[in-house]
């Protein structure tokens, strides 16, 4: 005769053997931890960068080869742009950037910042001549782009998403909502420094 399923057994597969109840913490932690690894202000928030070592780290534009830093500009906005040579989003943002510029509506100092850790100078000045778009462009340093992501978050390193931040004179700073902004909406948040 066939014996039945052993209902203690599956009690205890129901709720749960008990190096489950473990694991299952244990994964909640990690879940928690990365949440809050990631935490940072919700794009559109302003924080005060003013005299954050983020300001005054050295850049070198590819096309003059001029050093400069953030803090170079503070009579003027600053956009700042993550992007890569291979990402088409980002050069729709490029575009939309420089018609702004073109426009004259309002002044302003664009900063791209190649962020591909496999990335070279030579790439991105041949990328930059080719294309023509207004603004500084750089490799981002490694410091640079920690602190970027320190103080702005994750979306930073996602280029697809079109991130652009924003520094008032003064300091203030927020990263726009992610997504292509059109010339229209990055004339009103600059606009608003």
């Amino acid at each position: 005769m066939k014996k039945g399923p052993d209902k203690k057994k599956n009690k205890r597969d129901a709720v749960g053997s008990p190096g489950c109840a473990g694991a299952g913490i244990g994964l909640l932690l990690v879940a928690v931890l990365i949440l809050v690894a990631g935490c940072t202000d919700a794009p559109g928030s302003k924080i005060n960068i003013s005299g954050d070592r983020l300001t005054t780290i050295e850049l070198t534009d590819i096309g003059s080869g001029s050093a400069f830093t953030l803090s170079s500009f503070p009579d003027r906005p600053v956009l700042i742009q993550t992007f890569t040579l291979t990402c088409p989003v980002c050069m729709q943002q490029q575009k939309e950037i420089t018609r702004l510029h073109e426009s004259g509506k309002v002044p302003f100092v664009m900063v791209g910042l190649d962020i591909d850790p496999n990335g070279d100078t030579e790439s991105l000045r041949a990328y930059t001549e080719k294309q023509g778009y207004y603004g500084l462009y750089a490799r981002s340093p490694q410091e640079m782009t920690i602190r970027l992501v320190d103080r702005f978050g994750q979306g930073i390193l996602a280029p697809s998403q079109a991130p652009l931040i924003l520094i008032c004179p003064g300091g203030s700073a927020s990263l726009l909502p992610p997504g292509i902004k059109t010339a229209d909406y990055l004339e009103k948040a600059l606009s608003g420094c």
